[in-house]
């Protein structure tokens, strides 16, 4: 049994760890030549912002407009996803916005990118535990 709560958390480990680095390495491949702006926050379902639910809760598109210093309005969009419906983002938010200075419609939410990083910590945080039950189960001769 012990085993299994190791593989267990090895699994969760990994569908934490494996989507947060993709998501890492785009957003410091944005940040390299970046600047920042402030972005508003909607959720309307009209503009392509909207709302879906799912097995394990409702899942929210809200889109970020913003304003880059030449005047041009750009938007992104990210998934905000919840089982309990406490959510990242409401509508009329304003957040800080990372752009690429020379693309500035590759853009970050700046609270993605922290998101990011915990989840990162998070999987390695759970691998560390299958590693230590695995170990404990080893050690006190259990069978596999």
């Amino acid at each position: 049994m012990l085993y299994g709560f190791s593989a267990l958390f090895f699994i969760l480990s990994l569908s934490t760890g494996i989507p947060a680095i993709p998501q890492l390495l785009r957003m410091r491949k944005i940040k390299h030549d970046s600047a920042s702006t402030t972005g508003m926050v909607t959720l309307d379902a009209g503009s392509a912002g909207g709302s879906m639910s799912s097995i394990l809760g409702k899942i929210n598109y809200p889109q970020i407009f913003y304003r880059t210093p030449n005047g041009k309005e750009h938007t992104i969009e990210v998934i905000d996803g919840s089982a309990f419906k406490i959510y990242r983002y409401k509508s009329g938010d304003t957040v800080e916005v990372i752009y690429d200075k020379s693309s500035p419609w590759l853009a970050y939410v700046k609270k993605e990118w922290d998101n990011a990083l915990r989840d990162l910590w998070l999987a390695g945080g759970e691998l560390l535990v299958a590693i230590i039950l695995w170990n404990i189960g080893l050690s006190l001769k259990l069978p596999i």
